[in-house]
């Protein structure tokens, strides 16, 4: 081959390299395959009542009714083959969820789309399963891989490639996840099925199936090796009968105290807070007297080089002068007696309060810094005027310092969009910081000059809520998110890649997270599914 034709050839992989990816379909055996020129054939099982239509552009699924309508085939899986699933489809209307009133009794999920969306693909190989959800704005896997997307537009061609427990995810021939653990959820089936159409009782939609394909082949790559081992112990609830806490914050004060703040309200702006203590590694908790039920409750909290312990509130309010003022709460070094005064926020106009329900909301992370001073991290949460004339809310994570021991906070810098962010000093002067983003997907940063300025945000594969982050002492670095799963994820570059992805469980209530290192290579990790309950995961680098 002459230098001319090596030319062009790489001229067209820039060009199109999704094409070249999907070219190589040599060793591909289909097994099930689905045109979309007729209804599907007798090998395809129907589940409930399709409303389906053929038109010119393939087979309209309208699923309008209380029940799941789909279509099911069966297929033969061997252990030393890898899954490639196709469909062409064209969304053209999902809505919420419709259980209302008696149909709740259909026990539909919380999260619907974990358990199968108005627009869907499901694929079991026999021991697992999940696959593929459309949304007019995003296509994701069941579980926390998303994608942000029109899908309504035109027609697309989404591909899955299943390796054991890996799944990726390609969109016009252009991989979008890589999916490292992503087939995971047990299956309920023993036979190996595919599946598309509605398969959850919640939802509403309206999609155009051009085709629906199932294929296997060799191998051709193996699956994604998993760095990291883990050990999860069998988990403990934190029970509390006078009230209903959820979505924990972890702190580890040393000298064997923990602290942890709880929501105690209905997920709402000033909705009270616990403040809880523990002594025995987080087996059992212990509230606070006057720190209980409370709208002024510490979140953040800090040991300082003194001994004592520093606490702010996680809600602040606007003063008449427009001044934003919080609590702060001081303890003494075993956290059985307190103060408390107000404290005073300051940020850029351009994020600061001004309208009724902006709001800056004190997040889970502050640590000290050498001058004596401290950080903390914030976020406002602002409506702010569009061009044409309608507003929108404006989520902006930021870095505020202290140098009068927390009774006033000066803004040191922006971290990126979104809220509920998380940051982790990896050494004096680099920080890498994981936001709830504004989309399905959580947003990640990078400072490398101690927070004083931050990268651009980039988009993370998984999501979505309220990350926690932990530099381990073994150097592995420990993220732990939730919805519609508890998870958790590691890093063995300081959050340059995320090559190890775990379903922590699978139980289903707000899936708030939070993690701590309470000894080496042990984190303590505390969700709020079914009920607020914790367990230990000991975590290593795999052999």
């Amino acid at each position: 081959m002459n230098v001319r034709s090596v030319l062009f050839i790489a001229c067209l992989f820039v060009m199109f390299p999704g094409s070249f990816a999907l070219a190589n379909e040599s060793g591909i055996t289909w097994l099930v395959n689905y045109d979309g020129k007729g209804l599907p054939s007798s090998e395809w099982k129907v589940i409930g009542n399709p409303n389906a239509t053929i038109d010119s552009e393939g087979l309209r699924l309208v699923d309008d009714s209380v029940e799941m309508a789909c279509f099911r085939a069966p297929w033969k899986w061997k252990s030393d083959q890898e899954i490639i699933v196709e469909a062409k489809v064209k969304v053209l209307s999902v809505s919420g969820s419709r259980i209302t009133g008696t149909q709740k009794k259909r026990n539909a999920s919380l999260w619907p789309w974990r358990d199968g969306a108005a627009v869907s693909v499901l694929v079991s190989d026999g021991r697992h399963h999940d696959g593929l959800v459309l949304f007019p704005t995003s296509a994701a896997s069941h579980t926390d891989r998303s994608i942000r997307m029109n899908t309504t537009s035109d027609f697309h061609l989404y591909r899955l490639i299943i390796r054991g427990r890996d799944m990726e995810i390609w969109v016009d021939g252009e991989r979008k996840v890589t999916g490292q653990g992503a087939f995971w959820k047990p299956t309920d089936s023993p036979e190996p099925f595919i599946q598309f159409g509605s398969s959850a009782p919640a939802g509403l939609g309206e999609a155009i199936w051009a085709s629906v394909r199932l294929g296997v082949r060799k191998i051709t790559t193996p699956p994604l090796k998993d760095p990291v081992k883990i050990t999860v112990s069998k988990p403990w609830d934190i029970p509390r009968k006078e009230v209903n806490h959820t979505r924990p914050y972890l702190y580890d004060m040393g000298d064997g105290l923990l602290l942890m703040s709880v929501a105690q309200g209905r997920d709402a702006f000033y909705e009270p807070y616990g403040l809880l203590k523990s002594t025995d590694a987080g087996k059992t908790w212990e509230p606070i007297s006057g720190l209980d039920q409370l709208e002024t409750t510490p979140l953040p909290m800090l040991r300082r080089p003194d001994g004592t312990i520093l606490g702010m509130s996680r809600w602040t309010r606007t003063q008449p002068d427009g001044s934003v003022v919080g609590k702060t709460t001081y303890m003494n070094a075993q956290a059985t007696s307190f103060t408390m005064e107000d404290n005073r926020i300051v940020l850029p106009k351009e994020f600061t309060n001004e309208s009724p329900g902006d709001v800056i909301i004190c997040e889970r992370h502050v640590w000290n810094d050498d001058d004596g001073g401290a950080t903390m991290v914030v976020w406002s949460r602002k409506k702010v005027k569009l061009k044409d004339g309608r507003t929108r809310t404006m989520r902006m994570s930021h870095l505020v310092r202290s140098t009068d021991n927390g009774r006033t906070w000066n803004y040191l810098s922006t971290i990126g969009p979104g809220g509920e962010p998380a940051v982790v000093r990896l050494t004096d002067i680099k920080m890498t910081a994981v936001i709830r983003g504004g989309g399905s997907r959580m947003y990640q940063m990078f400072s490398h000059n101690a927070g004083k300025t931050w990268t651009e945000h980039v988009e993370l594969e998984v999501g979505k809520v309220l990350p926690d982050l932990v530099l381990m002492s073994n150097g592995i670095l420990a993220c732990s998110f939730g919805r519609p799963v508890s998870s958790l994820m590691f890093s063995l570059d300081h959050g340059k890649t995320w090559t190890s992805h775990h379903v922590i469980s699978e139980k289903i209530r707000f899936n708030y997270t939070s993690i701590r290192e309470i000894s080496p290579g042990r984190l303590l990790y505390v969700h709020d599914a079914p009920e607020m309950n914790a367990m230990f995961i000991d975590v290593q680098r795999a052999q």
